[in-house]
């Protein structure tokens, strides 16, 4: 499988401006990002890729006085996949949550280690949207909890509320790689309890949950917003992220409109994290 491998100089970036970059090119197919001290390897299928997004994406990073340079080059998903590992550093959340890889020593294992193996799908606890999620999860009681998982990636969110004791999750992921690599980590973490479908909401049926977890894009919160609301119990949260802090309005306003109540915002580097609680149906609603 052929790959575009691109080189990003960033010497001078700041952390924020790399995460802004990251959301970017995730949004437009870039599926795997190495980070160097001077600049940043990033890789997209070439079939995928599309110069007219790319030039769109740097004149919208041109708007918020940032420049993207680059040069680019095919290679092989497996060349950089195996720099990907070398780079790999264990994570670990508030003390509690160990995320590791499984080429990662086992002896400093926590109660709740999740070992995610780091292929190009998101999720490895580096991201600081994955941390938030992990911090606001650990908050709740998820014991016999049926759990949704919109836009699971590898499966780290899922597998950690299984750990924590949810009857059943499911984890939904449209890409092809993201869905078998949440598989290939449910099995690797022994989760039997979750299961993993790939398409969109439209794979939901009627199925009913206490939690729903989504971290992924601003403009697919507000979009699905609605179809998550209706899949969610009364008293039911519903956890997000995915959002930079000046794009909070756009799914708190959303969200309102679905009769959710804001429960809770959290804040890392300029990423958000939001809760949202549906509210019980009174007699005369019922």
């Amino acid at each position: 499988m052929a790959y575009l491998e691109f080189e990003i100089p960033v010497r001078s970036w700041s952390t924020s401006e790399k995460e802004i970059l990251y959301a970017l090119m995730s949004q437009i197919g870039f599926e795997g990002f190495v980070e160097g001290k001077d600049d940043i390897q990033a890789y997209i299928e070439e079939q995928h890729f599309s110069s007219d997004k790319l030039n769109l994406l740097i004149d919208e990073l041109a708007a918020i006085n940032i420049r993207l340079q680059y040069r680019y080059h095919i290679t092989e998903d497996q060349n950089w996949n195996e720099e990907w590992e070398k780079k790999f550093k264990p994570v670990v959340v508030d003390e509690g949550v160990l995320i590791r890889a499984p080429f990662h020593d086992s002896s400093g294992d926590l109660e709740y280690t999740l070992v995610i193996e780091p292929k190009m799908s998101f999720g490895t606890g580096h991201h600081h949207t994955t941390k938030l999620m992990i911090r606001e999860m650990g908050r709740l009681d998820m014991e016999g909890t049926r759990i949704l998982d919109m836009g699971c990636g590898t499966g780290v969110l899922g597998i950690y509320g299984c750990l924590k004791g949810a009857l059943r999750v499911l984890g939904v992921d449209f890409d092809q790689w993201s869905y078998e690599n949440a598989i290939e980590n449910i099995e690797r973490n022994g989760t039997a309890s979750m299961e993993v479908r790939l398409g969109d909401v439209g794979v939901l049926g009627n199925e009913m949950f206490d939690i729903i977890l989504a971290n992924i894009t601003r403009n697919t919160l507000v979009r699905d917003m609605s179809e998550y609301t209706s899949h969610l119990l009364d008293e039911g949260r519903i956890l997000v992220s995915g959002i930079l802090a000046e794009d909070a309005q756009y799914v708190l306003n959303e969200a309102y409109r679905c009769g959710l109540h804001h429960d809770n915002t959290e804040e890392d580097s300029n990423w958000i994290s939001l809760s949202f609680i549906k509210p019980k149906k009174s007699a005369s609603q019922a």
